[in-house]
């Protein structure tokens, strides 16, 4: 009976250890995210977890809970992949019921993006304490301050073809324009609304009509954003029939006083138009639309419709007819009436012969004819306002006028220049009247007709020296430089005498004008000074080329340019009569490079004798230097060259006093330019 008892007591006392070690361990229940998916973006990155800590002992006051993030595959294999998304201290207090442990306004990964990623959480005790894993948790990260373009959000459209191949690309940028790398992301592609399986870069090629754009692929969290998708870019096909030109009148015959209207059969902002009349570009006519003037309208008429850089249409022609008449000369806008002159004014015109034509000074009715051989002249003798007027027997009955207005001169104005635009490397050149205008009590200057010229004796002065050259031109020789030239001119009436032009200061800018620098090396906080030879009959303007473009630098208008940056820089040198670009110099770190000359002195003297090249383009096999005759005939070519032009390998023996040359790198061309010879 005693055993027995003893038995039972040693029962009791197991269950009641088993007991207590069954209560004193601790569990965590699966974490739970508190939202359907993290859907996370630069504006809101806030989310809770929370995961239930089952009944037991106390855990120790220091202990923190962490909550852990798998790979996006959902496992926790790798500890690398593993990331840390919050921690808490506690509850660890001992408990008989369920606590929560709660992590709130944690962040996600900015690289999240996966459907499956799984949660769970440790304690720091010891032995570690790890929850069951949690659910597939969407959990994705979007960059919405982006803008995506795909095909520079242009539509693609092709035409005259049966087939295509069109790549289209997707080009992101932030909210400050900066560019943003579109391989960062992972992109899916649809066409039509249907997903293109198996394309996932940032690219696309398509040989299909259709509606095409793309996403970036963000799970269960795809319909949370806004712009994770591209612009929609329509591919078609432009069917040639479909496009050509239209009017709403019956035909296009026209009377000049109607309203003239041609359209393009296709009528679209997004599309590029240009209209053209007898094959020449109408200015300003770039809508689908065109309103035909009054007067000289009967012609073929085109649109050149441009729908994208791979498909550009031009529909017509059609044949408009003047069913009327039009003045096909009209009168001069304004004209200068000189003493004692009479203008005979003048205009032409297609009306039928017999219409009536009516002249008129201001309003009053002059002379009224009957048109004959397709002109009419009046013989003006007074200022004022002149006007014509034709009823034209034609169809139309067309309503035709011109008109213009006679001044009485205050005063005139001669301007003297140079047409010749390579004054500055010629033996002699040009000076020549190139305007005279009358001046008009309202501030009007008016043209001088050639004729007007007639009633004036003219005469050029050097240095204020008569030359005893009475034309409106004069023969300059080079040798005669730092000469100002004038014209005077008298009219003959005695009105007006002692009119003077504007002085003209002829100084040549020299051939083979270098840029110098000082120092010839750049170094870092110091500065290069560039200069040419300054003279005040000059004006100068100093460029830099980056990137193959000529970069004009505001305000650098001296002969001088201080630099603090490396780079190729040149400055441009105009006169009163011509104007010469200064060949580059490039300016860095190691010195000035790339200085090609441009004049050379073959006398002998083995000073500038050869034409000699920078280090980096003598001797180079890819290289290649081609030099031309003022004619056009290659007088030297080949690579590895050698700096030994003209004396060892010139065709004509550098005898031509002007030779071009292009130098090419890979079939590139590297640089061109003239190079003169001196002797």
């Amino acid at each position: 009976m005693k055993s027995k008892l003893n038995l039972i007591l040693i029962v009791s006392a197991l269950l009641f250890i088993n007991f207590n070690e069954l209560i004193a361990q601790r569990t965590i229940g699966a974490p739970v995210l508190q939202d359907f998916a993290a859907c996370a973006d630069i504006t809101f990155n806030s989310f809770t977890v929370i995961a239930e800590l089952n009944p037991g002992d106390p855990l120790p006051s220091d202990n923190e809970f962490i909550l852990q993030l798998s790979d996006p595959n959902g496992s926790f294999d790798d500890p690398n992949e593993i990331q840390e998304l919050a921690r808490v201290v506690g509850p660890n207090n001992g408990s008989g019921s369920t606590l929560e442990i709660q992590f709130t306004d944690f962040a996600i990964p900015q690289n999240a993006n996966s459907d499956t990623y799984k949660l769970r959480v440790i304690s720091t005790t010891d032995p570690v304490i790890i929850s069951e894993l949690s659910d597939d948790t969407a959990m994705h990260f979007f960059r919405n301050d982006l803008d995506l373009f795909l095909n520079e959000r242009e539509d693609v459209i092709f035409c005259n073809v049966s087939t295509f191949t069109k790549t289209l690309t997707i080009r992101l940028e932030d909210l400050d324009d900066n560019a943003v790398p579109a391989d960062t992301f992972e992109w899916e592609w649809f066409k039509d609304g249907a997903l293109i399986v198996g394309e996932s870069s940032p690219s696309l090629v398509v040989n299909d009509v259709g509606r095409y754009f793309a996403r970036i692929p963000l799970g269960n969290c795809q319909n949370f954003f806004t712009f994770e998708e591209t612009n929609r870019v329509d591919v078609s096909l432009i069917d040639v029939s479909s496009v050509f030109i239209e009017t709403p009148a019956p035909d296009f015959s026209f009377c000049p006083n109607e309203i003239k209207v041609l359209n393009s059969s296709e009528q679209s902002s997004a599309f590029d138009y240009q209209w053209i009349k007898d094959g020449v570009d109408i200015d300003g006519e770039i809508s689908p639309t065109i309103t035909l003037p009054d007067n000289e309208f009967a012609g073929d008429y085109e649109v050149r419709v441009t729908f994208s850089e791979d498909c550009e249409l031009v529909a017509g022609p059609v044949t408009v007819v003047n069913e009327g008449s039009s003045i096909t000369q009209a009168l001069p806008e304004n004209l200068i009436l000189l003493p004692t002159q009479i203008i005979d004014l003048e205009i032409m015109t297609d009306a039928p012969d017999g219409s009536t034509v009516r002249w008129f000074v201001e309003t009053s009715l002059q002379s009224q004819t009957l048109l004959s051989g397709g002109t009419s002249s009046f013989e003006a003798q007074f200022v004022g306002r002149y006007r014509v007027e034709i009823d034209a027997l034609d169809p139309c009955n067309s309503f035709l006028f011109s008109e213009t207005e006679l001044f009485a001169p205050t005063g005139f104005d001669i301007v003297i220049g140079t047409e010749d635009e390579n004054a500055c490397a010629a033996e002699t050149f040009t000076l020549e009247l190139l305007e005279m205008t009358g001046q008009t009590v309202g501030g009007l200057d008016v043209p001088l007709t050639e004729e007007q010229l007639t009633f004036f004796d003219f005469e050029w002065f050097r240095n204020g020296v008569s030359t005893g050259d009475t034309t409106t031109s004069i023969e300059v020789s080079s040798s005669d430089i730092d000469a100002v030239y004038t014209l005077m001119a008298d009219l003959r009436t005695g009105e007006f005498t002692g009119i003077t032009s504007n002085d003209l200061a002829v100084s040549l800018i020299p051939q083979g004008t270098v840029i110098l620098a000082d120092p010839l090396v750049l170094t870092e906080g110091e500065s290069v000074t560039l200069s040419v030879p300054q003279n005040d009959a000059y004006t100068y303007q100093w460029s830099r080329i980056v990137d193959g473009e000529n970069i004009v630098l505001d305000g650098e208008t001296n002969n001088t340019l201080i630099v603090t940056e490396q780079g190729e820089y040149f400055v441009t040198i105009t006169s009163a009569i011509c104007e010469v670009i200064v060949p580059p110099i490039s300016i860095g770190t190691q010195g000035i490079t790339e200085i090609i000359p441009n004049v050379i002195t073959p006398n002998g003297d083995n000073v500038n004798d050869n034409w000699f090249l920078p280090a980096s383009l003598v001797n180079q096999q890819d290289v290649e230097v081609t030099i031309y005759n003022r004619n056009g005939q290659v007088d030297f070519m080949g690579v590895s060259y050698q700096n030994n032009w003209p004396f060892e390998n010139s065709k004509s023996s550098g005898q031509d006093p002007i030779y071009y040359y292009i130098i090419t790198k890979n079939n590139s061309v590297l640089r061109k330019g003239s190079i003169t010879v001196m002797r």
